[in-house]
């Protein structure tokens, strides 16, 4: 049988402006992942924005969150939320209030 793999939930996230881009996709996704697994966690989910998505996806991360699925978020660049430093704040603040700890790829962002 085997043991349930303890280690803590991560999930990751993008925002991409050309979907069909596979190899720069693919890169940021190891990237996440690489990153996870240095960490110790469990990346489970990456979820991604494209400008052709019909349903946002961070708005489906926050609702994982909301529901305990995980505390760590694992995102490539801050730019992944947007490019505007003050709304990065506001994401990383609106994430922690979750219980979320947020890592740039190389580093934790804190509250500020």
């Amino acid at each position: 049988m085997n043991e349930p793999d303890a280690r803590p939930v991560a999930f990751g996230y993008m925002r991409v402006p050309d979907p069909t881009d596979h190899a720069h996709l693919a890169q940021l996704h190891q990237q996440v992942a690489a990153y996870a697994r240095e960490r110790g966690y469990r990346l489970v989910r990456v979820l991604v924005d494209t400008p052709l998505a019909q349903r946002s996806a961070f708005v489906h991360l926050v609702e994982l969150f909301q529901e305990g699925e995980a505390t760590e978020l694992v995102v490539p660049t801050l730019e992944h939320f947007t490019k505007f430093t003050s709304l990065q704040v506001g994401v990383i603040d609106q994430l922690h209030e979750l219980g979320v700890t947020v890592w740039e790829v190389g580093e934790e962002c804190s509250p500020r």
